[in-house]
Order: structure tokens, then sequence, then C-alpha cells
């Protein structure tokens, strides 16, 4: 597993300027949950601040045991949990979620100005709508919770699906992007080994068409020639899922683009038809790792040449056991700017994804 140089590879040049520039002079903390501390540490680091301490423990029963250990009185309070599941214990999704709702009542009646929760990987999000009678769209409830908690403002990376924005009623939410750090790491460190052959951005279905145009564009106004835009399109029968093919990929080396990887089936599977259809080489980029069940022994035993993902969950634990096709390109430089914008008053438009004009 490798991860770029943090400097070098995820901040251009505009990105660092803008970071140069003195921070507000209101007051603000940062302080993080369980879910994802090394990540917040990263961020402090670059913030040049300390991430505040607070006790965010269990019960011997379960319950959340949470307690801060200085005064946010006044003062803007960013908060960051990805609401994933643990990696270095047993908590799960629910419990993050439980964690991040009960800090942000906990600022709340500490008289916190306003609170910002970061969540870099917004759990519930495939549940965003009733696909089937009888089901809660789980997506729109979450926001319910956290703007009934008092969060005042939302920054998330890559939702699975921007209309995620317009469940929150009264809460400005910021969708920010991966791919632009993706397409620096991928002109830095991956092109050049396939310099020789095309390049096709791959979407694996439909959805993520959006995606994969946006990182095609990314690609070539850096520079990158040679891109083109394909999708799969999997169908799926009584026996078996047939994979159809929009665009050109003989002979290419392609590069599935996509949100998530939950348990590896999809992206795996698409591999596997491009690789039947002719494809000289492929890799993968994803926002977000989830890799549940057994996901990185499926990506170790593919065709994929490499497997690229942000921190925005923590790798499990066992994953350089279990396969060396894993990078991890960080987002602590995205979330730096983000909240270094909010705290100066600039605008956050440019940190967006595909969505953004």
């Amino acid at each position: 597993i490798s991860e770029p140089n943090l400097m070098m590879q995820v901040i251009n040049s505009e990105r660092q300027a803008c970071l140069d520039r003195s921070m507000g002079e209101e007051q603000y903390e940062l302080l993080a949950g369980n879910s994802n501390l090394p990540l917040a540490q990263k961020i402090a680091d670059q913030l040049g601040i300390s991430v505040s301490q607070a006790m965010v423990g269990r019960f011997n029963d379960g319950e959340c045991n949470i307690k801060l250990n200085g005064s946010v009185r006044n003062v803007h309070v960013f908060v960051l949990q990805s609401t994933c599941p643990g990696r270095a214990d047993d908590r799960t999704i629910n419990d993050h979620l439980m964690e991040l709702f009960l800090l942000t009542r906990c600022f709340r009646r500490a008289s916190a100005k306003t609170v910002t929760a970061i969540i870099p990987y917004y759990g519930y999000a495939r549940q965003d709508e009733k696909r089937r009678p009888r089901v809660p769209i789980a997506a729109s409830d979450v926001a319910m919770l956290l703007e009934s908690g008092g969060v005042d403002r939302i920054l998330a990376i890559d939702l699975h699906s921007a209309q995620i924005q317009g469940q929150f009623q009264h809460c400005p939410v910021d969708n920010l992007s991966m791919f632009e750090d993706f397409a620096e790491y991928f002109i830095n460190n991956l092109a050049d080994k396939y310099s020789d052959v095309p390049i096709t951005i791959v979407s694996p279905d439909a959805d993520g068409t959006a995606r994969a145009k946006f990182f095609v564009g990314l690609l070539t106004s850096k520079g990158l020639e040679n891109v083109s835009l394909a999708i799969t399109i999997r169908q799926k029968n009584v026996s078996s899922i047939v994979v159809d093919l929009v665009g050109e990929i003989e002979g290419r080396h392609c590069v599935i683009v996509d949100d998530i990887i939950d348990t590896g089936s999809r992206v795996c599977q698409a591999c596997e038809a491009l690789m039947d259809l002719g494809a000289d080489s492929v890799g993968a980029i994803s926002t977000h790792g989830l890799f549940t069940g057994k996901a990185l022994l499926k990506i170790e035993a593919s065709d994929l040449d490499y497997c690229v993902v942000s921190d925005t969950i923590p790798l499990p634990v066992e994953a350089a056991q279990k396969t060396n096709k894993l990078i991890s390109v960080c987002s602590a430089a995205l979330l730096c700017e983000a909240i270094h914008s909010l705290t100066t008053g600039d605008q956050v438009a440019h940190l967006y994804g595909f969505g953004k004009e």
C-alpha cells in the first residue's frame, strides 16, 4: 500500500496559494470522533493547529461516553467523522453516526457559535430513494437527524448522489470532489507506465457517467492526450450477469472510476468484462474504499493493475497482507482548503466536482 507525498501530490499551486493566506480572525477548533482519527491529525498538521481534546468512548453497556475537555463557547467548531465501519475496533456505522450526533448536541449545549460536520464518507448515502414499498429513505432520515441535532453546515466528499444535498432543509451541504487529486496522482505516478497505449475512462454503470466524463475532462485539461470515455452496463438475469459496453476499449488501458468500492464484486466484474473485450490493462479509482467481506481478496485475484482510493475511510488493518494493489491518496489538503474558505469567507465552489458549472 503506497501513499503519495501529501504536499507534492495533492496540492496544486492554486490550492497552496489559498492555504498560505492568513486565517480569519474568528476562533475555530477541530475535533474528531473515532472513525478517522489519522485524517483529523493530517488536517490539523496542514492547518498548523492541534486536534482539540474530547473524550469519545463507551460505557460498559455500549452507550457513547462523550465529554469535551475544553470550552467551545463562541467558537466555530469543525467536527470530523466518517460514518463508516470501524477499522481498529468493533464500532459500526451506527456507532459513528451516534457519536457525531451526540458530539453535535454537546457542542450546542456548550454554546459553540457554529458546528460544521466534516463527513468525508456519508453513510446511508446509497439509500437515497424508495426503490420498493415500505422502506425508509435513509439518506434523508440521516439528514433530518443531523439537522435536528444542530449541525450548521456539512462538508462531504463525493456523495453517492448529489441530490442528497437537497435532503437537508436548512443546512448547506458542500459536496467536495477528490477527482482533482486523483487526476494529479494519475498523471504524476501512473500515466507514464501506460504512455504507449490510449487511455479510456470507464464508468461501471450509467449512473456514474457524469463522474467519468468529469475525470476525462480533468485529465485532458492537465495535458493528457488520447483519453476517451466508455460505459459498462450490467444486466442481471436469473442465472448470470451480462455486461454490455458503450465505447472503445480494445487495446487500451482502462481506468474504472466509481465513488464506492464495497464488496469489490462490481469493479472486479467490470475488469473481467473489459479484459474479455480486448482491453490491454485495467485499473480502478474510487473515492471511498469500504472493502467489506472478501473485497480485498477479490481485488488481489482480479486482473486489476492497481486500485486507487482516498483516505475518507481508513484502510482495513489487514489490507497490506491481503493485497499490494491498493494506493491511498490523502484527502487532507482538500478538506484543509474547504475549512480555510469557510473561516475566511472565500468561496468553495472550485472544490466541487462534476456538478459545477
